[in-house]
């Protein structure tokens, strides 16, 4: 009898335990917590014409914008059934590096343009975002929860570009050299978009960990040589993983 009753005990106890954490839709918040790394280069050109010695010359930039480590932070709430709501925020930053090719004028002779070269290296590139998602929250038993989330995204960007050079030249002019490069801090915002998935693994009702992959992107304007303003995509393609919570 004793028997019997301790593994009817033990049988409730077990079945209880089991129930408590299968009431994961009863869970209304979620944060998640990635390290990540943005898969997108997102290179881009600048040029403009250069005046000097009563003539046109050229100079032309071209960036290397690397991919790199990224952060990202989101919360939210489930609102309705298996819609929630949520926002997020994302930051990216890298060294740029720029490859610089020109023409320069001679002082004394028209249509006798010289030729230079160079790069310029330490171009910092900052880009945070904030994202506003509509999520669907699906549940695969009791362990594996999925969301697929999108929505709009505002952007707010730092990139150093070069905006004039210095040359070395001497008498009797025939050739030029690069020297340095002048740059400043240029910032853009924009709104952009965001989608994408996550899937996460709890151990417990509130504990677990998780992947995610997710595309964000929007297109600014910066200035650059000469002051005009160009084109410039940011965000892109993100994969990551880490700590995911629910309450």
């Amino acid at each position: 009898m004793k028997r019997h009753l301790s593994s009817t005990v033990a049988l409730l106890l077990t079945m209880t335990a089991s129930s408590t954490f299968a009431q994961t839709s009863g869970a209304h918040g979620f944060l998640t917590v990635n390290g990540g790394y943005q898969l997108t280069a997102n290179n881009f050109a600048d040029g403009a014409v250069r005046r000097q010695y009563a003539e046109d010359g050229r100079v032309d930039v071209d960036y290397d914008v690397k991919t790199g480590p990224a952060f990202d932070i989101a919360g939210g709430m489930r609102v309705w059934k298996q819609l929630g709501l949520g926002v997020g925020v994302s930051r990216f930053t890298t060294s740029t590096s720029a490859t610089l090719t020109g023409t320069i004028p001679r002082p004394f002779f028209f249509n006798q343009l010289r030729s230079i070269s160079g790069s310029v290296a330490g171009l910092d590139r900052e880009e945070l975002a904030v994202h506003v998602q509509a999520r669907g929250m699906l549940e695969a038993g009791s362990h594996l929860e999925m969301m697929v989330f999108g929505g709009p995204s505002f952007f707010h960007t730092k990139q150093s570009v070069v905006t004039d050079i210095t040359i070395a030249e001497s008498y009797p002019y025939d050739e030029a050299a690069f020297q340095s490069a002048v740059t400043t801090e240029s910032k853009a915002s924009k709104i952009g978009f965001n989608a994408g998935g996550d899937v996460a693994f709890f151990f417990t009702r509130q504990i677990g960990i998780g992947v995610t992959a997710q595309f964000a992107g929007a297109t600014v304007n910066i200035p650059g040589v000469g002051g005009a303003k160009h084109d410039v995509k940011i965000g892109g393609g993100n994969v990551g993983g880490g700590l995911r919570l629910r309450f």
